[in-house]
Order: C-alpha cells, then structure tokens, then sequence
C-alpha cells in the first residue's frame, strides 16, 4: 500500500476522477499509503508500542517529519502540505513496528524483497523506451515514459532503479555461493546498459561509492581485476566522454541546482527555525524539485528539523563504523550475509545522491529504498550485539 501511493498524487484526484476505469485507480492509489499509515498508528496502540525513539536512526527520520507535519498546519497550501506530511511518516512507522517483532529480520527481508521486485520490475519495463532512445526514434529527451500512463520519469530517477538493480545483481554475484546465482546476469546486463544510456551523474556517483564500499567489505579478490576497470571505465565514458563532453567544467556543473537552491534559502530566511512544511519546494518555488536532500529538509523543517534530519544519515553510519560492520558481517549467516552488503551499498549510494537529489527528505522512492535497508542494518547490529553480551 505504501508502494501503491508513488507515481500518482492529490492532483489525479479531480472532478473527473471516475470518468474512466484508470483515472479512477490512480486517484484511489493516492490514498493507499495513509490507509497504511492508519493501520500502522491503530497497530502501535493496540499492541502498545511506543514511538520511535532518539537512539535509532529511523526515530530522527520520524521527528524530523514530526515537526514537518506540525509546521504544514502553517503552511500557505495547508492541504497538500499534510498530505505528503503524512505520506512520508507511512513507511517510518511501518518499518518501526515490524522492528518490534520477534521475526523482525524475516520481515524486514520481505520488505527489501518487495523493493528489489519493484526496481527490478520497473527497470525492464523501460527496456521498450531504452531501445528507442537507443536507435534515435524519441531523438534527445531526459525523460522516461513509465508503463500504464504512470507519466514520465527524469533520466536520473531511472538512473535510480537501474543503479538498485546493478548492486543487487553485483552483489548477489560474488557473494552467493550457488551456481544459479550467475542468472543475475539477465538483469544485470540491462540495468548497467540503462545506467550508462541515462547519463545520470548522481546515479554514477552512486555506483563509485557503492563500488568502494563493495572493496571496503569483500577486500581485495581476484574478481575485481576484471570488473574494477569495467566499472571505472563505464563511469568514465558515461558520465565524463558522454555526458560532460570531455569538459571538467560539464561534469561538476549543477545544471540549474544552484538557482534553486539560492530561492531556497530567501524563503529559508523568513522561517528559519521552523521552516515551511512539506511540499514547501513545490508550493513556494514554482514546482522546483530542490535536489539537495538537505536544503529539503531545511525548507520543509528549518534549521531544528534538518538537525534531526542530519542526525539520521550521521546515526547509521555511526552503526556501521562503530560496530566495524565491514568485518563483522562477514561472520554473518548466509541469509543474513548478502543482504547486509546490499543494505551498505544501497545506503552508500543513496547518501552519496543526497546532495545533490532530495533522498529522504521526502515521500518518494528514495525514501522507500532507504528506509528498510537503514533498519536492516541497524536491527541485525543490535540483535548481534544482544546475542553477543548474552553469551558466555
């Protein structure tokens, strides 16, 4: 239900709504996930569990988005503005409370399961409009047509889903240890030509941090004097051949960002503390997307949000480094073992976008990505360090 809410929004739900069979599913999508947010806040009552708490990384996620909701009473688009409030707090209480379960990993893994199905789903849906990108039949567009009129997509939200299913691949690769784990190959292979026909800076930077990661966790293996230079290269020809023309100046261009983010901060200025609620890009800046996950939470939550906001990046790295997890999870279980190394890669790459795409700050797929595998990690960490103190 939480997935079923992305791709559509308040503006599907119009007067013209139930003309037809899909105007109406898209309309109706857009509430699914505060159904699920309902269902998650009655479940915490009834099973008395408490909010999130400061120590974890999700619980700042959840009152940096507590004191965006609370300033969206103020905001000048009251409506919308609690609407993506509240959409954003969906998946944080949802994946709080199956934290609580005894089962905890098992669902947790289902919930990544569920992503990886959706990146893996999305991403060969697009092979149709990748083939006529490639022979030149849509000429130059940065924009993606998703399937079943869900609109478009920019180049760097594909980048995205095709960068997921490339460190999914990779790492199911050379971490598995069945012979059917090569079947990887049939998404890999295509996830890694979209990567590249995309261009995406923000997606390349992100399979660079996820490729360092990658060395960081498995050391130095044979494998990698094959695939190392590859992936250098791929990123070389894609993101500085291809996209910045050979000119440095291209590569570190933030092509419009900066306008953006200037009109950002004069609005910032008049609510420092505080900031203007969610969707505050969107309603005060003409529908400009921020591109800067921090400057996002800024807007939405001024300076006291944004610390909390800042804190959730700083806490699960804090896990990470704190607990040497590059080492410790090699002792992992197999079940456990893979999708640990997915979860760092997918956090690594995804903090790497943030300054320069809006990841987490609000109620999109970044999020939804970001959040399961933050509490994957740091759930595994803790039940790790309990069964540890536990033994003799």
């Amino acid at each position: 239900m939480i997935w079923g809410g992305m791709f559509t929004g308040l503006y599907n739900v119009t007067d013209q709504m139930f003309s037809d069979i899909l105007s109406a599913i898209q309309g109706l999508r857009a509430f699914l996930p505060l159904v699920a947010l309902y269902i998650c806040i009655m479940w915490m009552f009834l099973a008395r569990i408490k909010p999130p708490s400061f120590s974890a990384p999700i619980g700042l996620f959840f009152y940096y988005c507590m004191i965006g909701i609370f300033v969206s009473f103020l905001s000048p688009e009251k409506k919308a503005a609690l609407y993506w409030g509240f959409l954003y707090l969906s998946p944080l209480l949802f994946i709080w409370i199956i934290s609580f379960l005894e089962e905890a990993m098992e669902r947790l893994r289902a919930v990544l399961y569920i992503n990886y199905a959706v990146s893996i789903f999305l991403m060969f849906s697009l092979i149709p409009e990748v083939i006529k990108k490639a022979s030149g039949a849509l000429g130059i567009t940065a924009f993606y047509e998703l399937p079943f009129n869900l609109g478009q997509m920019t180049k760097n939200g594909v980048g995205r889903f095709a960068l997921v299913v490339v460190i999914i691949s990779f790492a199911r690769i050379l971490c598995g240890k069945k012979i059917n784990r090569y079947m990887w190959f049939i998404a890999l292979a295509p996830a890694m030509y979209l990567l590249l026909q995309t261009q995406s800076r923000t997606a390349l930077l992100g399979l660079a941090v996820a490729s360092v990661l990658f060395v960081l966790i498995k050391g130095l293996k044979w494998q990698f004097a094959f695939a190392g230079p590859l992936v250098a290269y791929a990123i070389w020809m894609s993101g500085y051949q291809l996209r910045a023309k050979a000119e440095f100046a291209q590569l570190i261009g933030l092509t419009g960002r900066e306008y953006t983010w200037q009109q950002a901060l004069i609005q910032v200025k008049k609510s420092p503390l505080l900031g203007w609620g969610f969707h505050a890009d969107r309603i005060m800046l003409d529908f400009q997307h921020m591109h800067n996950s921090y400057l996002h939470a800024l807007i939405h939550s001024g300076i006291i949000g944004t610390l909390f906001f800042i804190g959730g990046f700083v806490s699960i790295w804090y896990v990470i480094l704190k607990n040497n997890l590059f080492q410790k999870i090699k002792d992992a279980e197999d079940k456990d073992y893979v999708m640990l190394v997915e979860s760092i890669l997918l956090v690594g790459a995804l903090t790497a976008r943030s300054f320069f795409e809006s990841t987490a700050a609000f109620y999109g797929v970044d999020l939804l990505l970001f959040i399961p595998a933050v509490a994957y990690i740091y759930v595994w960490t803790k039940k790790e360090s309990v069964e540890v103190y536990r033994s003799p």
